[in-house]
């Protein structure tokens, strides 16, 4: 237990040092709180969308999942250890350190979370990785939800889909074939239809709205609805995220031109 040095008056947090790092200290540990908790949330949230997307998300999207989820459990496990291990350092301090500490931190809790107290450096990063993290899902996912509200939209043309090869993309239980081809149009484009069908033997399909980021999903009536459940899963929080992180830009900006114009004008 951390003992004042003399001469240190303990109610007094002016005249104490330690005081004012214990209330650093619980800051710290909230706001690792506040990252452990919204890690956990969004793994479960994400997970148990995946029970029903992912097997039917391309290579690319697959990939960007599987780095959220890898990223998600990255930041629960940092975050847990930072509170057991503030929670530790706290319990050494001295009951009445904890106490004035605890009185100078009650009153204003909402703000002592990682995404607005610039003093929780770490925590702090870890919220914008995955904040962005989230909005690179939602473009990754752009194309296809694009493609997908066109489709049962009903636009979009028949064009002729030449199937050419295969390959196997893993959902979050198994692994199917995709096939690989080229949609005769002008120029041609190079698509992916969700299953596997005879090579060589073209078919047709519907045209894609947009294709993307060069090589498009080609879309039916289940991978469109799938399409359309993302946009509302992925694109609606990607939104509010970056409302957020644009006012939080744009108010760090307008404090430090304040304390710009402060310091100019001070005699």
């Amino acid at each position: 237990m951390s003992v004042p040095a003399p001469g240190q008056n303990l109610a007094d947090p002016d005249t104490n040092p330690e005081v004012a790092a214990t209330v650093y200290m619980l800051h710290r540990r909230r706001g690792w709180a506040w990252t452990l908790g919204g890690s956990l949330i969004a793994f479960v949230a994400f997970v148990a969308i995946g029970v029903h997307f992912w097997p039917n998300a391309s290579g690319t999207t697959g990939a960007i999942c599987g780095l959220i989820l890898i990223g998600l459990m990255a930041v629960a496990a940092i975050a847990l250890i930072a509170v057991i291990v503030d929670t530790a350092k706290l319990h050494r301090r001295h009951p009445v350190m904890r106490e004035r500490a605890a009185s100078r931190t009650s009153y204003h809790p909402v703000y002592a979370h990682p995404f607005r107290a610039p003093h929780h450096r770490v925590s702090h990063a870890f919220t914008w990785v995955f904040l962005a993290l989230w909005i690179a899902l939602a473009v990754g996912f752009l194309p296809d939800q694009v493609n997908g509200i066109g489709y049962l939209a009903g636009a979009g043309k028949t064009v002729t889909f030449l199937p050419q090869s295969y390959t196997q993309e893993c959902g979050r239980s198994s692994c199917h074939n995709v096939t690989n081809g080229v949609l005769e149009t002008d120029p041609p484009v190079s698509a992916t239809w969700q299953y596997q069908v005879p090579l060589g033997q073209s078919f047709g399909v519907r045209q894609p709205v947009w294709d993307g980021w060069g090589s498009p999903d080609l879309m039916d009536g289940v991978s469109a609805g799938g399409a359309m459940f993302g946009a509302l899963i992925f694109d609606l929080p990607a939104i509010f995220i970056t409302i957020g992180l644009v006012r939080m830009v744009r108010r760090r900006l307008r404090a430090r031109k304040d304390a710009t114009s402060m310091i100019a004008t001070a005699p």
